[in-house]
């Protein structure tokens, strides 16, 4: 059946430790299909040397680098008046020399409260206009090095949470973005602030219909489930049909392939994996082992 899905819609996965080849490698062996895109985290002081080995292996598996560009170093007051303009100016340098296309998502999750770029954050310094100023400082000073390889994604979390913080309040415009995306996670009951079950519909909904009205492709940039309050198979299979049936401006979904606040990965059981596995259309079958 595989070969009926939409086949527009791209696969990818943070697969839980940076991309080298080998973890590229293990994560397609166990997902049984290719990734089209290989997530990455990295903070503002890290070069591109140290992500170049990476990239590499990324484009030798002939897939897509997105990665979420997290200024721990810097608030969107401090990037809006400079003071990253330096590294910001040598990492546009070193990618237009890379020359491949790069997904960039900076300041993601900034209608949340958790991170120090966000609206929501306790300090009271962001707010939607030095958000829109930073975000689009960043991509200002890569154009004018000529990065048009970048390409700009623009995030939310699928909850807005803090003072201050809305879906679109602090969208930086059309001319500076080429993907919106949402991230979002089924928490099951892992959780004591009192989390509970649900459906990616239910995660999801409320910011897809806000990003809808935007006239840009949606990328599911973070996305993943608990075991723990339901059935995890059960939600992943859910979830694909929900993507690729009530969610039709989404081009990619990118899972979260990692053991971290609870066990969100593909193969946290052996139910889960089958599941994931049919779902994004794994082509075993198509495979020539060597």
């Amino acid at each position: 059946m595989a070969s009926n899905y939409n086949s527009g819609l791209k696969i990818g996965a943070w697969v839980g430790t940076q991309p080298s080849e080998s973890a590229i490698k293990s994560f397609q062996e166990l997902q049984g299909r290719k990734l089209d895109i290989v997530h990455q985290f990295i903070n503002w002081s890290t070069d591109f040397s140290w992500v170049r080995p990476y990239a590499d292996a990324v484009y030798n598996n002939g897939s897509i680098l997105m990665i979420t560009w997290e200024p721990w170093e810097y608030n969107t007051v401090d990037i809006k008046n400079g003071k990253a303009d330096a590294y910001i100016t040598r990492m546009a340098q070193d990618m237009k020399a890379y020359g491949k296309e790069i997904w960039l998502r900076p300041l993601h999750e900034a209608n949340g409260d958790w991170y120090p770029w966000a609206i929501g954050y306790s300090s009271r310094v962001n707010t939607n206009e030095t958000y829109i100023a930073a975000f689009r400082h960043i991509v200002d000073i890569f154009r004018a090095n000529g990065a048009t390889n970048v390409k700009w994604v623009f995030n939310v979390n699928c909850d807005n949470v803090g003072n201050g913080t809305s879906y679109l309040g602090h969208y930086p415009g059309d001319n500076y973005v080429d993907y919106t995306s949402i991230d979002g996670y089924n928490w099951g009951t892992t959780q004591s602030w009192g989390s509970q079950w649900q459906s990616f519909d239910q995660v999801f909904s409320r910011a897809y219909q806000a990003l809808a009205s935007i006239n840009k492709p949606i990328i599911i940039a973070e996305f993943a489930s608990a075991e723990i309050g339901g059935n995890k198979a059960r939600w992943i299979t859910e979830a694909y049909n929900s993507i690729r049936t009530s969610y039709n401006k989404v081009i990619a979904a990118v899972w979260f392939h990692e053991n971290k606040e609870t066990d969100w990965r593909i193969n946290s059981s052996p139910e889960a994996l089958a599941a994931y596995r049919e779902a994004i259309g794994a082509l075993e079958h198509h495979h020539h082992h060597h």
